[in-house]
């Protein structure tokens, strides 16, 4: 009986990896996918642009670098040229690319989808005025725009769009024109008004101009960011709410992309695989909104604060504001457009749907959890307030 075969050796790909930066917030997430990849079992021997302090040689990734494939934030045309020469495969992890020169496939955020979820978050905070803080250079803060001005004029709204182009003043004095320039758009909002940011950085402008422009942040102005990075959102006073970015996922997807492209597979250059944002941590920044009716705001405030394993009904919201039924139900309606039950049954489906993504939970420990009788009545109220399952749910995250 002849032995079995050797089993071919897999080959060690060199890969390179230029990200903003590494160390933090997007470019720390996205390793944290190529690294899953990695232990899946494929074999790549990274090179990275590192910040060391001196202590590793640095690592030039450039028109110059050789390789097997790269995995880059952004690139000028001269190294797009020079790495199509060369036959490195590059997957670009920017929606960002430049106009003339060759073009790579991309994975990127869907920010269509972030701009929608921007604008859903607002609009529950029973908003009727909104902005969008633009970068008019950058695509992907269009994107957003698009996808914000979209889902706020399903509902009769449109936004303000206040436009800083920082990416075009000189670094020296970039901070102090985005200063200058925030603080007279901000100044310009009239109170209460949702400011959706482009990015975390922008969010964190915006809330430093609103300051001092005499805007209280969130009574007046409540202010979402995207990236969800940890110093950006908890620099601020008050803590910043901030769609989240999917980095595992985004490193998985774009390593295994180039793991197909370097295996000899033909992917288009034009391809683009978007990844949705998994949700929203909401903190301070748009915890508290004061609209114009006051028992409103004080009913609006109660039931975000009230914990799930308390649930509100319409009785105890009039009890704690000191209102009857029918007058809680026209202030509401003139207000926000919806009754005090939908506002409650809204904000309780939007924390069981966080607790389902955010956890892996059993039904029956949720429906403990969030007081319901079981699995069966938590299963149907989501049906019925959200129209998805909490299967459904659970998966789209």
């Amino acid at each position: 009986m002849n032995p079995p075969a050797p089993k071919p050796l897999r080959k060690t790909w060199r890969v390179g990896v230029r990200l903003v930066d590494w160390a933090q917030g997007f470019g720390n997430r996205i390793y944290g996918g190529i690294l899953d990849f990695l232990r899946e079992g494929h074999s790549f021997e990274m090179e990275f642009v590192q910040p060391s302090g001196g202590d590793l040689h640095p690592a030039l990734i450039d028109e110059h670098w050789e390789g097997d494939g790269l995995l880059v934030f952004r690139y000028t045309p001269a190294e797009a040229k020079a790495w199509r020469k060369k036959g490195i495969k590059v997957v670009n992890l920017s929606v960002e690319q430049p106009a003339k020169g060759p073009v790579f496939p991309r994975v990127t955020l869907d920010n269509l989808a972030a701009g929608r979820m921007a604008a859903e978050h607002l609009l529950g905070l029973g908003l009727r005025e909104f902005a969008y803080l633009h970068e008019p250079t950058r695509k992907y803060s269009w994107e957003r725009l698009e996808g914000f001005r979209t889902r706020l004029k399903q509902e009769g709204r449109d936004c303000r769009v206040l436009e800083i182009a920082s990416s075009t003043f000189a670094p020296r004095i970039r901070a102090r024109q985005n200063e200058q320039i925030a603080w007279r758009l901000m100044a310009s909002l009239n109170a209460p008004c949702g400011l959706f940011a482009k990015d975390d950085i922008a969010a964190v402008v915006a809330i430093r101009a609103l300051k001092q422009a005499g805007h209280r942040v969130p009574e007046d102005v409540p202010v979402l960011g995207v990236s969800d990075d940890i110093v950006f959102c908890h620099s601020t006073t008050p803590a910043m709410s901030s769609i989240r970015f999917p980095g595992k996922l985004f490193g998985h997807t774009a390593a295994n992309l180039l793991q197909r492209m370097m295996d000899g597979e033909k992917i288009d250059p034009e391809t683009r695989i978007q990844i949705p944002p998994p949700g929203i941590s909401v903190r301070e920044s748009t915890g508290r909104v004061e609209l114009a009716d006051p028992v409103v705001t004080r009913a609006m405030n109660f039931i975000r604060t009230r914990t799930l394993d308390l649930p509100v009904d319409t009785g105890i919201l009039c009890r704690e504001v000191g209102a009857s039924r029918e007058q809680l139900r026209q202030r509401f309606h003139a207000t926000l457009g919806r009754t005090p039950k939908q506002e409650i049954d809204r904000v309780r489906s939007e924390k069981v749907a966080e607790l389902l993504k955010r956890s892996d939970w059993t039904l029956e420990r949720l429906s403990e959890h969030c007081g319901f009788s079981g699995g069966d009545e938590l299963c149907r109220f989501m049906k019925r307030v959200t129209g998805s399952t909490p299967g459904e749910i659970r998966k789209s995250s």
